[in-house]
């Protein structure tokens, strides 16, 4: 995976459009060792990818949407928009508080008539089927919030009204999320007199503040299937369409495993960093345009991901930029199962991979500050993004990681520089920066010991700014030698 700006360098629009942050340009793995007796063992890996992708509005809208919740009075309705004294005021903000709120009551004490009461027509099946499935989540949160509201509802004939309220779904999955995060939807509310129940009659998701959709984290899956198949296990929810549960089941002890060995190893060096996960949502999606679609209502496929782990930005109504403010609340994972690492014959291998590596950045990811800034100097390096999640997942096998280091270096010339935010301007493939970084990561393990490397890690996402400071801890070197020393390493292992 790689972590990196679009062409063009930061800030540049990258393939959903919005100003990128943090951009993903994925590796294709090698063939990993065939096992014993096996010489064919490895094939069909090759043209597989892996990869973090951050929606990047983040930055615009603070924590999740709550710069735009606050504009519009902390969940309070604006006011009427236009101020003619002539209409009437069909549908009040007490009305639309009373559809939020009832909601939110319904779907945590399990009333489904009540939940579906205000919805008609194609709405009322649809939030059938999105009730059902969000109460096979174990949530510690979730309610209904305004964010904005389109048209005042206030009509001069006394009728007929009808707005746009854009609302968030705010929700904290039990041990997934560290702080409540956000979706966003939008609901067409109407009212046919003043006498009449206010309805909702679409739902779908919020376009965004300023036409950047990408910030509303829609759909997720419980939006996208009729009936949603999980599987709950100590670390991980694992979620599926139902129709695919035989094979998510089959996958689901792997994602498991992977994600015990992820937090032991992150418990045995960096225990005392706090906001941690203790588990991880992980859905799994064989058709690619499903797939594409989750997380990201543009529903443009970049083409070469098999597997992402997309952050979610906090969504706290307390935010005040204290110490305990945090930019991310969590994350979302999302894989490809159409690709090699599912169907092979060595199919346990490639899940085990893939989900050490895309867990890796999830656990990292609270520790964020969503900070960034237009070069390198003031971003989080691609290179320790990366080389820390292929380190993670290389760490549990090492022969795995030597052959991905062979395959994607042989025939490079290597011109002793680390990886840049942008991995596919540099060297001749994306695959080379992966394990340039991953050799970066694993140099200063091998030098300054583990813990000393999972301290770099956290101190970099959390001061990015820092490096030359954060390397001289670690390894004892600073940036430009830590280069030179870290080159000399590279050319011994290939």
């Amino acid at each position: 995976m790689s972590y990196s700006t679009p062409p063009g360098g930061p800030g540049n629009a990258g393939p959903y459009g919005a100003p990128v942050q943090q951009q993903g340009w994925y590796q294709p793995p090698p063939p990993p060792p065939p096992p014993p007796g096996n010489s064919g063992g490895g094939k069909g890996l090759k043209g597989l990818v892996i990869g973090l992708l951050v929606l990047a509005v983040v930055a615009v809208f603070a924590v999740g949407g709550l710069a735009l919740y606050q504009a519009v009075g902390g969940g309070s309705l604006p006011g009427a928009q236009g101020g003619d004294d002539e209409k009437q005021q069909i549908l009040s903000s007490d009305e639309i508080a009373t559809l939020l709120n009832g909601r939110t009551n319904a779907l945590k004490s399990g009333d489904e008539d009540e939940f579906l009461e205000p919805f008609v027509g194609a709405a009322k099946d649809k939030q059938r089927a999105i009730f059902k499935n969000l109460r096979k989540i174990p949530f510690t949160e979730s309610k209904y919030m305004v964010l904005q509201q389109t048209g005042d509802g206030s009509d001069e004939w006394g009728s007929d009204v009808k707005l746009a309220l854009d609302v968030a779904f705010v929700h904290q999955i039990k041990g997934v999320d560290v702080r409540p995060v956000s979706e966003w939807y939008r609901w067409t509310v109407e009212k046919q007199s003043e006498s009449a129940e206010p309805q909702i009659s679409e739902v779908g998701g919020s376009p965004g503040a300023s036409a950047m959709a990408n910030a509303v984290y829609y759909p997720a899956p419980w939006d996208l299937y009729d009936d949603m198949y999980v599987k709950r296990q100590a670390h991980t929810i694992t979620i599926a369409a139902k129709k695919n549960a035989a094979d998510a089941s089959r996958f689901a002890p792997i994602v498991e495993d992977s994600a015990k060995k992820d937090l032991e190893l992150w418990a045995s060096n960096a225990s005392s960093v706090p906001n941690t996960p203790e588990g991880f949502l992980v859905v799994l999606e064989p058709d690619r345009k499903t797939y594409t679609k989750l997380y990201n209502n543009n529903g443009q496929d970049v083409g070469w991901d098999a597997g992402q782990s997309v952050p979610m930005p906090a969504f706290n109504a307390s935010y005040g930029g204290g110490e305990d403010a945090l930019e991310y609340g969590g994350a979302r994972i999302k894989m490809d199962t159409s690709t090699g690492r599912f169907t092979s014959s060595w199919w346990q291998r490639g899940v085990g991979d893939i989900s050490r590596h895309e867990i890796a950045h999830a656990l990292v990811q609270p520790q964020d500050p969503g900070a960034y800034g237009q070069d390198e100097e003031t971003s989080i390096r691609a290179w320790v993004v990366e080389g820390f999640a292929e380190y993670v997942s290389y760490r549990f096998d090492r022969a795995m990681g030597d052959a991905s280091v062979r395959s994607d270096l042989a025939g490079e010339e290597f011109d002793g520089q680390l990886p840049g935010q942008d991995f596919e301007l540099q060297n001749s493939s994306v695959g080379a920066n992966y394990s340039l970084s991953y050799l970066a990561i694993r140099f200063i393990a091998e030098k300054g010991g583990e813990e000393a490397l999972f301290e770099f890690v956290v101190d970099h996402y959390r001061k990015p700014t820092n490096l030359d400071q954060q390397l001289q801890t670690a390894v004892g070197m600073n940036e430009s030698e830590f280069e030179a020393a870290w080159a000399q390493y590279v050319r011994s292992n290939i």
